[in-house]
């Protein structure tokens, strides 16, 4: 789904910041690496600490972040800019833990 022209009237109820982030997606999806890796920074920290305070392990959260952050930018296409590009990341990142928290489980139920 292309995202909406700079429309005021579609894009009044979001704010600065998600406004700022939009205009960095479309960047982003034009193909800028520059919009992706600012992307990344303003977000990193923040999805990091999420997913630390789920899996309680730094070195697991770290690659639970790194895919989040993957599997946002290749779905980016299909981000809806109604909305905040903060709340769809932390979606992706906190269903990565889920995922991650289920397969551990799976693996100490089978190793049992």
């Amino acid at each position: 789904m292309p995202l909406p022209t700079n429309d005021p009237e579609n894009n009044r109820k979001l704010s600065a910041r998600a406004l700022q982030d939009l205009a960095l997606i479309r960047a982003a999806l034009a193909g800028s690496d520059k919009a992706y890796e600012l992307l990344l920074h303003s977000y990193h920290r923040s999805v990091y600490h999420l997913v630390l305070r789920i899996v309680r392990n730094a070195d697991e959260a770290e690659d639970i972040t790194i895919e989040a952050f993957a599997k946002a930018f290749q779905f980016l296409p299909r981000f809806r800019a109604e909305y905040a590009f903060s709340p769809w990341l932390f979606r992706i990142a906190t269903n990565r833990c889920i995922d991650f928290l289920r397969s551990k489980k799976l693996l100490t139920l089978s190793c049992s």
